[in-house]
């Protein structure tokens, strides 16, 4: 059997303490998934790992908007269409575009949130986690392999959750449509690992791709949760979309109780 892993967005902003956007206990699933590398080196065949790459003027950082009085949004604040329509919150940047990209999240029961700034390209809060990147290079030189780096989000325009494809597509721009090259190359194996941060976000809009593109693919996942924590109250067992991946063949187990 052939083993592949898909590791999503373990980078210092999500999984460091002092990370803008810390996920509460992702430096131990960092090293839990760095001891699953070493210790099973041999026996991975193909890692890809996911690095979420913005720049600073992103539709969901504060910089993009501002309201009447040239403010820009708090951090966790919500823009819905109607706040555009009403004056509430403006941007300079292609504004036509601002309030679709807004109106199509809000027909698939999404909402437009601003982040602190994270995971900017060049920063150290966008490096791999030294755990993460340390098991990498070993892992390299062990097997002979190179580790492949996904990025995704340097788009403006769109928020890009899933390694697979954007929020909402933006034309003329291959970066936000669905990435079939990756999903390719998963294919080629016979069991792919799939961990994460955050479980409850980018982790799980990956693998909701995978449910509704790839469903053939989603039968050789195998899922570790104790490499992976959520964002606030979430329980994987009662996650929709986490479930619809088991009823397609997806098994969801402990790294210490995975066997080659």
């Amino acid at each position: 059997m052939t083993n592949a892993m898909l590791i999503v967005d373990m980078q210092n902003d999500f999984v460091c303490t002092n990370g803008t956007l810390s996920v509460p206990g992702a430096e131990e699933d960092a090293k839990r998934t760095a001891d699953f590398i070493k210790k099973n080196a041999r026996n991975i065949y193909h890692i890809s790992a996911t690095l979420d790459s913005h720049h600073p003027i992103h539709i969901a950082n504060a910089i993009f908007w501002k309201d009447a009085n040239g403010n820009h949004p708090s951090p966790f604040t919500t823009i819905t269409a109607q706040d555009i329509k009403d004056g509430k919150w403006q941007t300079a940047f292609n504004p036509q575009w601002a309030v679709h990209y807004v109106e199509e999240l809000e027909k698939k029961g999404k909402i437009l949130t601003i982040w602190t700034d994270h995971c900017i390209i060049g920063s150290e809060g966008w490096a791999l986690y030294k755990d993460i990147a340390n098991a990498l290079i070993d892992w390299e030189k062990e097997t002979s392999r190179p580790y492949h780096l996904e990025f995704k989000g340097s788009n403006w325009y769109t928020e890009h959750y899933s390694i697979f494809k954007g929020e909402v597509e933006v034309p003329n721009c291959p970066e936000t449509q669905l990435n079939q090259n990756l999903i390719n190359i998963l294919n080629k194996f016979d069991r792919i690992f799939l961990l994460g941060e955050a479980s409850s976000v980018c982790v799980k809009n990956s693998l909701n791709d995978l449910n509704n593109y790839a469903p053939d693919l989603v039968s050789k996942l195998v899922i570790l949760e104790d490499c992976m924590s959520p964002i606030g109250p979430w329980d994987i067992n009662t996650d929709a979309v986490y479930q619809k991946a088991v009823s397609l063949g997806a098994k969801i187990m402990k790294s210490t109780d995975v066997t080659f």
